[in-house]
């Protein structure tokens, strides 16, 4: 993402784990547009809204029941949301070991996006949704 990225566009990342974190700085260390945090997904809200913003590895995206990601608070009007890892639909609603998935659900049908699911290859899709203006 960071090599798509315009001259002066600012890439935020999170990573829980503080060793790879870490790891990320130094690789990255001549970016200086690059901000890489060791911390959870909330602390990317203090950062934001965002015009893109990328949600991998469940936290604040998938996990049901958990504290999900605000549009509104999140994203800049027209703003993008991507999520990923998650296995194409093969009915509606929505199914994921044996339940309805209700993290699919919740950004599929967020009132706040536009949203679709995008098969990326027959056993990963992903969810691509704009910020209503």
């Amino acid at each position: 993402m960071l090599s798509g990225a315009g001259p002066g566009t600012k890439v935020v990342s999170v990573e829980r784990d503080s060793e790879r974190a870490h790891a990320v700085r130094d690789l990255f260390a001549d970016q200086a547009d690059l901000t890489v945090l060791s911390d959870d997904w909330a602390a990317l809200m203090a950062r934001g809204p965002f015009d893109l913003l990328v949600l991998d590895g469940g936290g604040g995206g998938k996990a049901p029941g958990a504290t999900m990601v605000d549009p509104k608070l999140a994203l800049k009007p027209f703003g993008a949301l991507v999520i990923d890892d998650f296995t194409p639909l093969s009915s509606w609603p929505p199914i994921h070991a044996g339940q309805v998935d209700l993290a699919r659900l919740h950004w599929l049908e967020h009132p706040e996006l536009l949203a679709t699911e995008v098969v990326l290859c027959p056993g990963m899709s992903t969810i691509v949704a704009v910020r209503r203006g």
